[in-house]
């Protein structure tokens, strides 16, 4: 019967052979329901709710919401375990959610460097070479630049004092934290630890650790100093590192909140010769 059906399969084998057609309905429910099992049994639990770590997560989004630009001047440090640390003074301005540029000076005085994004496009200028580099905006990474896989809009939550999260993690209250601590941890639809944060008594972001699908670390975010300016609780120093050493500080000395300047400098034209 088989090889009957497959010699004649441009023809309908339900008139021809009556107890197909009645066998083909009940094989059609058997796969659907063996589908939907297969589903279920595969498909990630519903992560129970925590009502304590929801609300902790809504105050921290809802940190300095109303701060949307800002300049500061400052240090950047660049470390790594192959070589000694490489200090800068550094002068930047950001407006979320993504246009931020950041000027580097050399010790010796002069202009090293810029980067700088406008929401469409990354920038670098060397200004001793006059190299000039622009590619289109993507995702915002600038793993190329810092050897930190971070982008653009993250590192202005942190400039603005937020911690950025994915809103498709649920959240967690743990009880590791230190005393006078305490830690939110997201958690993605396997259950996986994704982010772990770290708040003081004061309900102030302290260090954040960000894993990839496997629960290794991918860096790690750490606010040293605080600092209030015109009411905003903000960052004093920044420090992101990752696990092999490789680490950036950000020294942020004098902080203008909701600060004015003209968009234009965010788009870098190639230095003239």
């Amino acid at each position: 019967m088989i090889h009957v059906f497959f010699c004649h399969r441009h023809r309908s084998p339900f008139g021809r052979f009556p107890l197909i057609k009645g066998i083909w309905p009940a094989l059609f429910l058997l796969m659907a329901a063996w589908l939907l099992n297969a589903c279920m049994r595969f498909s990630p639990p519903e992560a129970p709710r925590d009502a304590a770590a929801e609300r902790m997560v809504a105050e921290l989004r809802g940190t300095n919401v109303d701060l949307t630009r800002f300049k500061w001047v400052g240090k950047i440090i660049v470390s790594s375990s192959k070589q000694p640390a490489q200090s800068f003074r550094a002068a930047m301005a950001g407006q979320l959610p993504d246009h931020s540029r950041i000027d580097l000076f050399s010790a010796f005085g002069g202009s090293a460097g810029t980067v700088s994004s406008d929401g469409k496009h990354l920038f670098l200028v060397m200004h001793p070479s006059r190299e000039y580099y622009k590619r289109r905006f993507g995702g915002g990474s600038l793993q190329a630049l810092l050897k930190i896989d971070i982008t653009v809009a993250d590192l202005l939550e942190l400039l603005v004092g937020r911690i950025p999260m994915d809103a498709e993690f649920s959240a967690r209250l743990t009880s590791d934290g230190r005393e006078g601590q305490t830690q939110l941890v997201l958690i993605d639809g396997w259950d996986r630890t994704r982010q772990r944060i770290t708040v003081d008594a004061s309900m102030h972001p302290v260090a954040s650790v960000w894993f990839d699908s496997r629960q290794n670390p991918i860096y790690t975010v750490t606010i040293a100093e605080t600092q209030i300016i015109d009411g905003y609780v903000l960052p004093k120093r920044i420090d992101l590192s990752r696990p092999s050493g490789r680490g950036v500080a950000l020294i942020l000395d004098r902080y203008e909140a909701n600060a004015r300047f003209d968009e234009k400098i965010f788009s870098l034209v190639p230095p003239s010769s």
